[in-house]
């Protein structure tokens, strides 16, 4: 139904008369305008405000979960004045043995490091061409570190290569400093992460090939090492038992004498629980060429009954006694008992022989310490046995390593093998490397990295 022009009429000037009313109240009008926008700001202010907490929130509870991201960078090398510094300072105290200042500059190291360490001094006359690479560490002010360094020592012409890595950090002071107790799962993570990466690989398999290549060269070299090392590790648990057991020596001391003229003559025995630093061989006696009978796990403990001169440690082996070399070994706790002197001639043969151990601290076995601190893990146990079996089939690798062309350092790397991964032995040879097959591939990769 249409409306009547005079409807319409009617309709425009009620209308009009609205506008009219508003235009004559437009001074209350506008406050209250103005007072229902301030209240939409409030509320949309608010709303925006409690969203941007919820995403704050989400976005926090993720980053605590997450890990950091590893960044895809190449090594700088001496690229950081101040990191180079303190390293200068560090490999200074390593070879003057000065222990306040280790322990100023690496935090986290337990005692028997730092006993190790300023026991190593005595044999090192000063380390050269120190040269640092570093990567970004997780955490803002942090490094990854990787140092390469040749140390002389005083009964040696030459100079030893190594390769030492360090978590550089900087404290709430803005210095920095080694962290050698690292808590946070995610670091450790990165750093794992990062030490695996293509050109880290490439600098640690270099400096190890290095290492081995000289001391397979020089036979008076490698027995020098040997006996270094195992001096070095009769130090560190005579100084760890003399710590230990200085209390219970002093208490025991007046009712020993007392007592001497009644009661049988008793000794003191000597034992240490040691822990591999790499997987090596066990073996059934002294000697490279005796029967293999397991390998280590890295980490894994045994209670060493003694340190033969020789630079093998005869251990305790699921109930019977084996034989492990000693520089793949570091000392975790000793115990020191008495008991009674039987007189018997095996008793006193082996006394003879560990007595000679404890003794054997001459110039010529200084340089087992300067390797155990500077060469660190790659050097040494680069340097760790050959596998002198010829053992094929499936082994597992110990560490990440470049799968090779050719039996050689500088031949094309096929790949990179990571540290758990399963590989087929071909064949293992007396110059240290073996033929595998990997990814229906045939190349060859160093034998002290394989494990049954």
């Amino acid at each position: 139904m249409k409306k009547k022009k005079n409807d319409i009429t009617n309709w425009r000037n009620e209308k009009k008369d609205i506008w009219a009313i508003l235009g004559d109240n437009k001074k209350y009008l506008m406050p209250a305008i103005l007072i229902v926008a301030v209240a939409i700001t409030i509320v949309v202010a608010v709303s925006a405000n409690k969203r941007a907490a919820q995403v704050a929130q989400s976005t926090a509870s993720t980053s605590e979960v997450s890990t950091y991201e590893i960044p895809d960078v190449t090594m700088e090398e001496n690229a950081y004045p101040d990191v180079n510094a303190l390293v200068e300072k560090y490999y200074a105290a390593l070879a003057e043995g000065d222990e306040e200042t280790l322990l100023q500059i690496y935090r986290g190291l337990d005692e028997t490091e730092i006993l190790k360490s300023v026991a190593a001094s005595e044999y090192i006359e000063k380390f050269d061409n120190i040269t640092v690479y570093t990567k970004p560490g997780p955490v803002e002010g942090s490094y990854a570190a990787y140092v390469y360094n040749e140390v002389k020592l005083y009964d040696y012409d030459g100079y030893l290569p190594g390769l030492e890595t360090l978590y550089i950090c900087t404290d709430e002071n803005g210095d920095l400093y080694f962290n050698g107790d690292i808590a946070d799962a995610n670091e450790i993570e990165y750093l794992k992460q990062i030490n695996v990466q293509a050109d880290v690989i490439d600098l640690n398999n270099k400096v190890a090939s290095s290492y081995n290549e000289m001391v397979s060269a020089d036979e008076k070299l490698a027995e020098i090492l040997t006996k270094m090392r195992s001096s070095l590790q009769v130090s560190v648990g005579e100084a760890l038992a003399t710590s230990e057991g200085a209390s219970t020596e002093e208490d025991g001391s007046a009712e020993a004498s007392e007592e001497e003229s009644t009661e049988p003559e008793v000794k003191t025995v000597t034992t240490r629980t040691i822990k591999a630093t790499d997987v090596i061989n066990i073996r059934s006696s002294d000697s490279e060429t005796a029967d293999v009978l397991d390998k280590t796990e890295k980490g894994q403990e045994f209670k060493e009954l003694e340190a033969l001169a020789n630079g093998w440690s005869k251990i305790e082996y699921k109930g019977k006694t084996a034989y492990v070399k000693t520089e793949f070994f570091d000392v975790v706790s000793t115990e020191t008992v008495e008991v009674e002197n039987t007189d018997d001639d095996s008793t006193q043969e082996a006394d003879a022989e560990s007595s000679a151990a404890a003794s054997s601290s001459s110039s010529i076995e200084a340089s087992a310490a300067s390797t155990a601190s500077s060469t660190a893990s790659s050097s040494a146990s680069s340097s760790a046995s050959k596998v002198s079996s010829a053992k094929t089939g499936k082994m597992t690798v110990t560490e990440s390593i470049r799968f090779r062309k050719e039996a050689s350092t500088d031949s094309e790397v096929l790949a990179t093998i990571y540290g758990g991964e399963t590989v087929n032995v071909v064949e293992q040879y007396s110059n240290g490397w073996a033929k595998i097959e990997y990814n229906k591939k045939t190349g060859y990769i160093k034998s002290e990295f394989l494990r049954e």
